[in-house]
């Protein structure tokens, strides 16, 4: 039970790889000192088209010659895991030379051996002074200072590490001692002292550490409170311009009605008139056709003259009264055809320095709408119009006659500017500005807040 309570809160702690989140196989560690499965690491790096990206800090790191498996081994975790799996072997572990049934373990080695290899393992020169024990000695020895007393051995020479070298940060043993760390130039301490060395600057790492946490903690809590309120501040100012939006096709729709009542009542007038003088035309061809055929196809061929002659008096005198009557009128020869304008309000949207709003104080303004020509002169259009109506903000508005949605009067100056002198104060009020061109209307909505201070929308073509 001790035995499996101690693999479990090691498996917990370092034996889990944060990518399968199953335990590590082939831990390899990157710059960052973040370890990851050795095939876990190729699948994350050809996902990201070759870039070796920390999967946790996401540090970008360089990929050593050779690929992925050059990369650093984590020596602690892979002692971590060969202490594991001894200690769920169920069966009777082996001697590490002859594969027969072990017998003694060797301390300093950390090898199994059965008797014979044991005591050939006893009797050469540098192991001879190495503690065997047998394997129901080690058995009793607790799991964890047996992990605590694993040897550790150098790759290059195949011995163990006593000692750390403080110089170049990286633990040493005899021979490294006497080759590449030399104790004339380098600062070689025992393992021991290294790590007490190192537990101690571990505590003020640890509590700096801790208190760099809280203030980031903090600041991601403060980030995250300014984060729900853009997110509110966003949403609400997403209803308030569906509203406006709301309200000005309203106006809009008012103002498309009204103008299409107007075409269609000039239109049926116009219609009308027209219908009345082609049918006065066409009675007086009638009369006059009918008098013309009487004398062109019946008297003037008559064989008994004198019957001719007895009606071409009353005939003649007829067409002459038809000859004199003028039902032609200037409005017959040249038929006044409306027209009605279909130019598109695309020329103040191209145009510099159309449709500005300039305020001379909270009672008034000026609205500037100038087109231009081709060659970029300014023109002013006489058949361009400007409307205004101000919204109460104070007040819903539920339909676009009620009281607190009225037309502001605006003063055309023929000059291409538009005033607007209103004897109430624009204060929580909403504007909406019509120009008008024919059928197309250029819109903008200027909001009012309770100072007078005025926040303007940018113009839109409808």
């Amino acid at each position: 039970m001790a035995s499996e309570e101690v693999i479990k809160g090691i498996e917990t702690a370092a034996l889990e790889c944060s990518l399968c989140l199953h335990r590590f196989t082939r831990p390899k560690t990157l710059t960052c000192v973040h370890s990851f499965c050795l095939e876990c690491l190729k699948k994350w790096v050809k996902e990201r088209n070759g870039v070796l990206s920390c999967p946790i800090c996401r540090e970008v790191c360089q990929i050593p010659e050779g690929g992925l498996q050059n990369l650093k081994n984590n020596i602690f975790i892979s002692g971590l895991l060969d202490y594991v799996t001894t200690l769920e072997q169920k069966t009777a572990p082996t001697c590490n030379l002859c594969s027969t049934e072990a017998c003694f373990v060797c301390l300093d080695c950390d090898e199994l051996y059965c008797t014979p290899c044991n005591n050939y393992h006893k009797k050469m020169k540098m192991s001879q002074h190495h503690c065997n024990v047998t394997m129901k000695e080690y058995a009793a020895i607790d799991p964890l200072e047996r992990l605590a007393s694993k040897s550790v051995l150098c790759s290059e020479h195949n011995m163990q590490f006593h000692f750390y070298c403080d110089s170049c940060e990286t633990p040493v043993c005899v021979g490294c001692m006497l080759i590449e760390h030399p104790q004339s130039h380098h600062n070689i301490v025992k393992i021991k002292t290294a790590f007490e060395s190192f537990s101690i600057r571990s505590q003020s790492l640890i509590k700096t550490a801790d208190e760099r946490l809280g203030s980031l903690q903090s600041i991601a809590n403060e980030l995250k409170k300014k984060e729900a309120l853009e997110m509110s501040t966003y949403k609400k100012r997403q209803v308030t311009i569906t509203e406006e939006a709301d309200k000005a096709h309203q106006l809009i729709d008012q103002y498309k009605t009204e103008q299409l009542q107007d075409l269609e009542s000039t239109y049926q007038h116009n219609l009308k008139l027209l219908n009345v003088h082609v049918s006065d035309v066409e009675l007086a061809i009638a009369k006059l056709s009918s008098m013309q055929g009487i004398i062109a196809r019946t008297l003037i061929h008559s064989p008994n003259h004198a019957m001719a002659l007895k009606s071409s008096s009353d005939v003649s005198k007829r067409i002459d009264d038809h000859l004199k009557q003028n039902v032609i009128t200037d409005d017959m020869q040249k038929p006044n055809v409306s027209k009605y304008n279909s130019t598109r309000l695309e020329v103040f949207v191209k145009s510099t320095d159309i449709s500005k709003i300039t305020f001379e104080d909270m009672y008034s303004f000026r609205i500037k709408c100038i087109t231009r020509d081709s060659k970029g002169a300014a023109v002013y259009k006489k058949d361009v119009k400007v409307k205004c109506f101000r919204i109460n903000q104070s007040k819903p508005l539920t339909n676009v006659n009620t009281n607190n949605c009225m037309s502001v009067d605006v003063t055309d100056k023929n000059d291409g500017h538009y005033i607007i002198d209103n004897r109430d104060p624009f204060t929580s009020t909403t504007l909406i500005c019509l120009i008008i061109n024919g059928s197309d209307v250029l819109f903008k909505t200027v909001n009012f807040d309770s100072r007078g201070v005025s926040k303007e929308s940018a113009f839109t073509l409808i």
